[in-house]
């Protein structure tokens, strides 16, 4: 099971593309730990990191393959966390205050009751200005 996980998370095919763009990545950390702290040693490590990107993207290939999976990990858990939070924040409140004020707007309560359609005819004949302004 454990060999699944990381077959699926953690790449093993990175191009050299991968390997600059997670080179160029730790330079920015580098750089923006600099900036923070004030300290020339991460500018200087971050200018060497820079190099070695331009020079040599491969070499981040370790670095690549952690990077990359963690960021497919991540993703696949937030995207969970975010999508319950939007339906248990905005969509499971809304739906219960519409079925406290009665509200059927797609006609359970009348589906398969009698012979009649539940689809509502709406004999419209479309005109340009329809067209035009649609809404």
């Amino acid at each position: 099971m454990a060999d699944n996980i990381l077959k699926k998370y953690f790449p093993v095919d990175i191009s050299k593309k991968q390997a600059s763009d997670t080179g160029m990545a730790m330079t920015l950390i580098l750089l923006l730990l600099g900036f923070f702290t004030k300290k020339v040693l991460y500018y200087e490590i971050g200018i060497a990191a820079l190099v070695i990107t331009m020079a040599i993207p491969m070499f981040y290939y370790p670095f690549a393959v952690v990077w990359l999976g963690l960021t497919t990990l991540l993703g696949e858990v937030v995207s969970k966390i975010l999508l319950s939070v939007i339906y248990f924040v905005i969509l499971f409140p809304v739906s219960i205050i519409r079925q406290m004020m009665g509200k059927d707007t797609l006609d359970l309560k009348t589906f398969k009751k009698s012979s009649k359609s539940v689809m509502l005819s709406r004999n419209h004949v479309f005109t340009s200005k329809d067209i035009e302004h649609p809404y």
